[in-house]
């Protein structure tokens, strides 16, 4: 069992994989929560940023030297339709210093991903790894994540309003899942491609590029993150 957000069980998790399994060719970070009350994990960062991007990038620094030496490998990390309003105020990851918003803060977090991703990327290609990094989103999908946050929860008025009118446009989460799949399996897929369905604003449909942030692009910003 791996909690991401807690630095000790992604160590604990490092030492089990390499003790099990020692190698690997694909990793996939999907862990994610989404719009909830500001809380924090045990080290004191905000517990959106530290699910949905810093346990990603302990995770995936811990792993990075059991990937196969002989065969092409990916990582993949799962972005959000909402970081391309996310700003990422690097001064204050943390949100002590500025009023925290639930949206705002799972946007910024989703901009870190792609913004690790994209300088993880640049970082394997100078040491001339064959790893790739990569990213994809499902766009929107019909699953449970609204039962651990507030701000989705079906209770609320508004919200039950919207699942009535729109749930049946939604896609399910195997049809939400084919842009990951083709950044995790694809052919012709490179290192820092962005995925995600190819439909009406990228809430579904067939798998294609998908829009970045331009921060995420943003190489010094990258280095400083």
């Amino acid at each position: 069992r791996l909690y991401v957000a807690d630095l000790q069980s992604v160590h604990e998790f490092k030492r089990q994989f390499e003790q099990e399994i020692g190698e690997l060719d694909l990793l996939v970070n999907n862990a994610g929560i989404v719009a909830i009350p500001l809380a924090r994990n045990s080290a004191g960062h905000e517990l959106q940023l530290a699910t949905n991007y810093l346990g990603a990038f302990a995770l995936t620094g811990l792993l990075l030297p059991f990937f196969r030496k002989d065969t092409p490998a990916r990582i993949v990390n799962v972005g959000s339709l909402a970081h391309r309003i996310g700003k990422l105020n690097i001064e204050d990851l943390n949100w002590e210093r500025t009023d925290y918003d639930q949206w705002k803060a799972y946007a910024n977090s989703k901009v870190a991903m792609l913004s690790f991703t994209l300088e993880l990327n640049r970082r394997l290609g100078k040491t001339g790894s064959r790893v790739i990094a990569l990213a994809a989103h499902p766009g929107f999908a019909n699953t449970n994540i609204h039962r651990n946050s507030p701000a989705l929860s079906r209770t609320n008025p508004v919200s039950k309003w919207f699942h009535s009118k729109m749930e049946r446009f939604i896609p399910t989460a195997a049809n939400a899942a084919r842009p990951i799949i083709l950044a995790a399996e694809g052919d012709g897929v490179e290192g820092g491609d962005y995925y995600g369905p190819g439909g009406f604003l990228e809430i579904g449909g067939k798998p294609s590029r998908a829009r970045i942030n331009p921060l995420a692009k943003d190489t010094d910003l990258g280095k400083r993150l």
